[in-house]
């Protein structure tokens, strides 16, 4: 019986089977993989934020490195009225240890970078907010950053856009120490979002 069995091959039934088997098998194959590969490209999304944010942080630090402490002014807040400020908007000193998203300053020429009486004009670097995410603490264009917006440097008369997707930015200057905080964010494909910040610290010339 069994050497007649083993001539006629596999039934219909059990050649059925088998197929089942096999599709399921290899649907859930095909789920595994895609998963997996939108995972990584989420995962992608992120470090490619994060990279461009790094180096942001990176050109912000180069710019300001050359920067007079004698200069540096930040500007002032309702919180500031009237101690430090007679109105909002007003270019005052800082108050050490104390962030701020808007500076000014005066740096170093290229020409003579080490004579401290030869500075550039006064420059500005500030947070300008994007026009379909306005500063009111909503997420109003739905790309899940709240009030982002691009950090920009005004200088002789021209604003340059350095970084953009910025939700905060902050400067910190402690002594002759200064802390620069840019935080930002990538929406992940499975609609997450995911929230980096990177961190620059330099000292600024003592004139």
């Amino acid at each position: 019986m069994n050497a007649k069995a083993a001539d006629t091959g596999y039934t219909l039934v059990e050649l059925t089977i088998a197929a089942v088997l096999l599709a399921g098998a290899m649907a859930m194959i095909a789920v595994s993989v895609s998963t997996a590969s939108n995972s990584l490209h989420g995962d992608d999304l992120v470090a490619k934020g994060m990279e461009s944010l790094q180096r942001s942080a990176v050109r912000v630090s180069q710019i300001m490195r050359p920067c007079s402490l004698t200069s540096y002014r930040v500007l002032s807040l309702r919180s500031d009225v009237p101690a430090q400020a007679s109105a909002p908007g007003e270019w005052i000193e800082p108050n050490d240890g104390e962030p701020r998203s808007a500076i000014q300053f005066r740096a170093a020429s290229g020409v003579e970078s080490m004579n401290a009486a030869a500075l550039t004009d006064t420059r500005v670097l500030r947070l300008e907010p994007e026009a379909s995410d306005p500063p009111d603490g909503v997420d109003n264009d739905g790309d899940g950053m709240v009030d982002e917006g691009y950090l920009v440097l005004d200088y002789d008369g021209i604003a340059v856009r350095l970084a953009s997707n910025i939700e905060r930015c902050t400067f910190t200057l402690t002594g002759r120490q200064l802390a620069i905080e840019l935080h930002s964010a990538a929406r992940r494909r499975n609609q997450t979002v995911q929230h980096f910040a990177v961190h620059e610290t330099l000292y600024l010339r003592n004139n």
